[in-house]
């Protein structure tokens, strides 16, 4: 069988000009780390998954270089210099993109969590639905601040009403919009000129586009594809949503370890980042984190309270109440308790004990 996306000439756009004031930092909000990773990085590591035809990133101008020297030159940039709304950020990318794609898949850049598999099965929707708009909705208890997915009788799409155009009915709807769309390239491009500007706030929104779709080619021109787990849609503005997001990626992250035979002896206790790499039948013993580039053997016992930052540990080892930094461990070593270990093999060899 044919891979499904070589078939598919996918374009991806993710808006990531949000001026994440509410973070409070210099730092621009999509540079933010979350488990080893920016949160526009886990989004990227999503979609390349899909191996896009042409993916188009749209920056505030304060965090083109930065994001750039991060990235490199596998994907275009391109400046929002106003914040005009998501249509109008969408619409920043059209130059690049006209006539390289077939699909669109827009995404918003604070939205670390989504997953590959969800994204492919967006697309593959719209397709086969041969539908103009396919969208990500989720179900959010309670639905305060979020875009209404309308249906009819018969479950179709009819419309997004966002929140303060929303009658009262409409407000107890609690499927809503999670800001990932993916639309027929060809259709969307030139329908963003049709986007009007909100008297509200003077902004262009994308999901305009749905109205625009089901007047062009009526019900069923517009799906949803409802998210089975609502943590992939979670945003990213604050602080405090860092920390939730963090909270839920690591979960994953342990979870995944486990299932493929390390032990996690308190994985509320336990922190490990998302490019880490733990052999099988290895123990990780509350209090330890694992940063970085680390990579961990197999048969192996870390912690309690014991760090390890782009560390290598082989096989059969020991750490326990350590903190190392960019180390080579040998197989059965025990190293501890209360080592620090810094970037040169003869800091390992000082306290290793057979």
């Amino acid at each position: 069988m044919i891979p499904f996306f070589t078939t598919v000439r996918l374009g991806v756009v993710v808006l990531a000009a949000g001026e994440g004031t509410r973070m409070r930092s210099a730092l621009p909000k999509v540079l933010h780390p979350l488990c080893g990773r920016p949160l526009i990085g886990h989004i990227l590591a999503a979609v390349d998954a899909l191996q896009p035809a042409i993916g188009t990133i749209v920056l505030a101008s304060d965090a083109l270089d930065t994001v750039r020297a991060r990235f490199g030159d596998t994907y275009r940039y391109v400046v929002q210099s106003e914040r005009l709304g998501t249509g109008h950020a969408t619409l920043q990318a059209r130059s690049i993109m006209v006539n390289q794609c077939d699909d669109a898949l827009v995404l918003v850049g604070d939205a670390p969590l989504i997953r590959s598999a969800t994204l492919q099965r967006l697309v593959a929707l719209r397709r086969e639905q041969n539908a103009l708009v396919a969208l990500l909705s989720f179900t959010a208890d309670p639905p305060t601040g979020y875009g209404r997915v309308i249906r009819d009788a018969e479950g179709n799409v009819t419309a997004i009403v966002e929140e303060r155009d929303a009658t009262d009915t409409q407000r107890a709807v609690t499927e809503v919009n999670s800001g990932i769309l993916c639309f027929d390239a060809a259709w969307m491009w030139p329908a963003l000129d049709r986007i009007q500007c909100s008297p509200v706030k003077g902004e262009y929104y994308l999901t305009d586009l749905v109205a625009l779709a089901i007047a062009d080619h009526g019900i069923g021109a517009v799906q949803a594809l409802h998210a089975d787990d609502p943590s992939e849609t979670l945003g990213v503005n604050d602080r405090v949503q860092l920390a939730q997001a963090e909270h839920v990626l690591r979960l994953r992250l342990l979870d995944a370890l486990m299932r493929s035979g390390v032990t996690v002896v308190d994985p509320a206790a336990t922190y490990v980042d998302v490019d880490v790499v733990v052999g099988q039948d290895t123990t990780l013993l509350p209090g330890t984190m694992l940063r970085g580039a680390t990579r961990v053997g197999a048969r192996c016992t870390i912690g309690p309270h014991t760090s390890l930052i782009d560390t290598i540990v082989a096989d059969d080892a020991h750490v326990r109440y350590t903190l190392a930094e960019g180390v080579v461990i040998p197989a059965h070593a025990v190293i501890g308790p209360f080592a620090h270990l810094r970037g040169a093999q003869h800091a390992v060899d000082e306290v290793y004990q057979a």
